[in-house]
């Protein structure tokens, strides 16, 4: 058996992210800004027609931005909702077979919370996010409530 994964750029770091949960990319998009919001959040973006909660990634996993890299916006699905996630790059879908994926090691600590395996991609390693471990209860429910205001 294999997976199929989304390649992510942070800085220059690659993630991946399963496919079936990632319904699109945007170059240009605008954000709204929301005060108040979580650390993490961005604010909001009417896409398609849909305002969706924005979150950096970079934020949320305390990477440094050094702006050189122009952001992309990934629709992702969480839990039957849609949010946006920005990125320095989500380019190309690849397919990894179940020998190359493998559980994620005890030595990170945290962080763990935000993947749930590792790929061997290229003779390099990725780690696959998991969406459901990126915010706790509360943070879901903030974020999924910026898009029914």
């Amino acid at each position: 058996m294999s997976k199929q994964f989304v390649v992510i750029g942070l800085e220059n770091q690659r993630y991946c992210m399963p496919i079936e949960l990632v319904s699109g990319v945007i170059d240009n998009f605008s954000i709204t800004n929301i005060p108040n919001s979580l650390d993490f959040v961005e604010g909001v973006s009417n896409i398609r027609g849909e305002v969706l909660p924005v979150v950096n990634l970079k934020k949320l996993f305390r990477i440094s931005d050094s702006q050189e890299f122009e952001d992309k916006l990934m629709t992702v699905s969480i839990q039957g909702k849609s949010i946006g996630i920005v990125v320095d790059s989500a380019s190309n879908v690849i397919t990894v077979d179940d020998e190359y994926i493998d559980t994620i090691p005890p030595v990170l600590g945290k962080g763990k919370q935000f993947f749930n395996m590792v790929a061997n991609i290229e003779d390099s390693l990725a780690l696959v996010i998991d969406p459901l471990g990126l915010f706790d209860e509360y943070e879901r429910k903030e974020l999924f409530s910026l898009s029914e205001k």
